[in-house]
């Protein structure tokens, strides 16, 4: 940063013409420069207090954040600053997808990132050297699948045959299969495209396939693009689609206090959310470049809380099984997902929100 030039000698005082300062006037500026020294203080207001159990130490770590309302919680805590006050600077990046996170996480991009379940299966067939410390918000109606009216199409039954899109390997993936299976439809028995989350509801409005089966906030996009022709699937809450903190092991055993901090912080701003909502909606939409009208409809179809329950590795037990059968990997034993699991960081904030079996 460039000094700016003030005019003053070294020794503080203007250039030019010196003259002698009756001892009255400099008693009279001091005064007055205590006074307003005293009032800026007052109106720049106290620092962020020193939370309880920190080292007060700043730690930097960055998140890859899923584009979409589930990462809400990350967001508020970078906003209303509930990092700050555990004294981490956080920087976000940004991904279509928390599959996207996870594999940026894989590539040391980011430190910590924000998933769904199935990514997370789909990865333990190949590695062990990640886990989740949390998670912090689950719906039952995230996933959609959406068709067009003029299609004849208004069962999940009805998509026998026809060309589905989805992103493989992703929570949209497998909500597909499991209304398929409900439906008494196999997969093998719709054709199945594989197309990025992003670029689904485009493709389903140019034609390119006949239904999609995808998350928010893209299945919503894919309404609003589509107007009154499209056309939700039922398929009930079939499937409890749940978004997880994600972080490699060694970053766990080498900084296991940052976690805490990192948890601490989202545990505040999912109270915030509670308790705020109108206004956390406006500030996810605007951080995530969201169209507001969009995350206010979606809103309520989210419960923001952060724990780690036994029925979360039953979840993931159901999908690795349901990946092995379709020969979707090659490997052919369920991973033990314990020991993918980190709990000392919810322990030490929030223990009482564990319920996993050990």
């Amino acid at each position: 940063m460039k000094e700016r030039d003030t005019g003053k000698t070294e020794d503080g005082l203007l250039s030019g013409t010196r003259e002698k300062i009756p001892f009255s006037l400099w008693i009279g500026t001091l005064f007055v420069i205590a006074a307003l020294g005293t009032r800026s203080i007052l109106l720049a207001g106290p620092k962020d207090p020193k939370p309880q159990g920190s080292t007060g130490v700043r730690e930097t770590i960055s998140i890859g954040v899923a584009r979409t309302p589930l990462s809400s919680p990350v967001v508020i805590a970078l906003t209303k600053r509930h990092f700050a006050k555990e004294s981490l600077d956080v920087t976000i990046k940004e991904y279509s997808s928390g599959r996207h996170a996870l594999e940026s996480m894989f590539a040391g991009e980011v430190d910590i990132s924000t998933v769904a379940d199935t990514p997370i299966v789909f990865s333990s067939f190949n590695r062990r050297d990640y886990s989740t410390f949390a998670t912090f918000v689950y719906s039952y109606h995230d996933s959609k699948i959406i068709s067009v009216k003029d299609k004849n199409i208004n069962t999940v039954a009805d998509l026998k045959a026809k060309k589905v899109g989805a992103y493989r390997g992703t929570s949209g993936h497998f909500f597909l299969a499991l209304c398929l299976t409900y439906s008494h439809v196999s997969i093998a028995e719709v054709d199945l495209i594989n197309i990025k989350a992003a670029d689904l509801p485009v493709s389903l409005k140019n034609n390119e396939v006949d239904a999609i089966s995808v998350w928010e906030p893209f299945a919503y996009e894919a309404k609003q693009l589509l107007h009154d022709k499209a056309i939700e699937l039922p398929c009930g809450e079939i499937y409890r689609t749940t978004f997880n903190f994600t972080v490699m092991k060694d970053f766990a055993e080498d900084h296991p206090e940052i976690l805490v901090k990192f948890l601490r912080a989202v545990d505040n701003a999912v109270t915030f959310i509670k308790n705020n909502k109108e206004k956390s909606q406006a500030i996810v939409a605007t951080s995530l470049n969201l169209v507001e009208e969009n995350v206010s409809a979606i809103w309520d179809d989210y419960v923001f809380e952060i724990f780690l329950d036994q029925s979360l590795l039953l979840s993931w037990e159901d999908i690795a099984r349901w990946a092995i059968k379709n020969k979707f990997t090659h490997k052919t034993k369920v991973p033990n997902y314990l020991d993918l699991i980190y709990l000392d960081g919810l322990e030490a904030v929030k223990p009482e929100a564990i319920t996993i079996i050990r």
